[in-house]
């Protein structure tokens, strides 16, 4: 018997680059839109994402990759479910093949 909260499934990452396949929780992968917002907003809201802030002609930016994601996740989210990669891709995530295309996915 599988419980709830302890299934892991591939999504694809990217940050503007080439996709990355990442074993993550299945409820983040269920969720991946909502989490990753969470993530960003988390980036400016709490002192631990700060690190992630960096200052740029003036104005302060948030600088960050699927990588640092998939950090957040292991760390604040799922500590006791750990992401991690699975596969570089060897195609850019606007052009995603066939064989791909049910992975639920997001670029930063």
């Amino acid at each position: 018997m599988e419980i709830r909260g302890t299934a892991m499934k591939e999504v694809i990452l990217s940050a503007d680059g080439k996709g990355k396949i990442y074993s993550v929780p299945e409820e983040a992968a269920e969720n991946l839109e909502k989490y990753c917002e969470e993530f960003r907003d988390w980036i400016w809201t709490n002192p631990n994402g700060a690190k992630l802030l960096q200052k740029r002609n003036g104005q302060t930016v948030a600088v960050y990759t699927e990588a640092d994601f998939v950090d957040y996740l292991n760390e604040w989210i799922f500590p006791h479910q750990q992401s991690a990669i699975v596969e570089e891709l060897d195609f850019w995530f606007y052009e995603i093949p066939e064989k791909y295309e049910e992975y639920p996915r997001y670029n930063f």
